[in-house]
């Protein structure tokens, strides 16, 4: 805006310039744009299902000098808590009852992954591990007996690496039960570590 250069006049005259007009145009035009594109794949189904947006699952990972934890879907609607105890080689872990009122660990794990990775028994050592969380949709015959992720412990030393199914059935979910994870395979990189039992 621009004061109008009469000496008795407050009145302020719009500056009305065709560069002005475009710059505005193509800055609101922008912004409808983005906003329609947007709409547009959240209906369409592009990102997660009609008028759905995309679903997330976050996997989490944590060490110490003495322990690794991680956490990882094991379905649509559970997560389960696992942790590597790096003195005893015992890798335990659970799953909370989804129900609000008895969110207490109902599922709960436990393995030894020392034999797995080539550990001599009483000649272990201040061992230390990586403890990740991968996800897997298994098929075929057993599959609806596992949960929706693996869980990978590694010998930091060799890298030989055991990835572990972790059983799950899905309506026993409230049900309290303890279980062994399962030995999937044994990962040797370099040749490294004793055969697999």
């Amino acid at each position: 805006m621009v004061s109008n250069s009469s000496p008795d006049s407050s009145v302020m005259a719009p500056v009305s310039s065709p560069s002005v007009t475009v710059a505005v145009g193509a800055v609101v035009g922008s912004i409808v744009g983005a906003v329609v594109a947007m709409s547009v794949l959240a209906l369409s189904g592009v990102q997660g299902g009609p008028g759905r947006l995309p679903q997330v699952q976050a996997v989490g990972s944590l060490a110490s000098d003495s322990f690794a934890a991680c956490t990882t879907p094991i379905d649509n609607s559970a997560e389960g808590f696992f942790i590597l105890d790096f003195q005893t080689g015992d890798l335990t872990g659970g799953v909370l009852n989804p129900q609000a009122n008895a969110a207490k660990f109902t599922r709960v794990y436990a393995s030894n992954v020392l034999k797995d990775l080539g550990f001599e028994a009483g000649k272990v050592k201040d061992p230390k591990f990586l403890l990740v969380a991968g996800g897997m949709n298994f098929v075929g015959p057993g599959s609806n007996t596992l949960a929706q992720s693996v869980l990978y412990v590694t010998d930091v030393s060799t890298g030989v690496t055991a990835a572990y199914g972790i059983p799950w059935v899905a309506q026993q979910a409230r049900v309290p039960g303890k279980a062994e994870f399962v030995l999937l395979d044994i990962a040797r990189p370099r040749g490294g570590g004793a055969p697999a039992p």
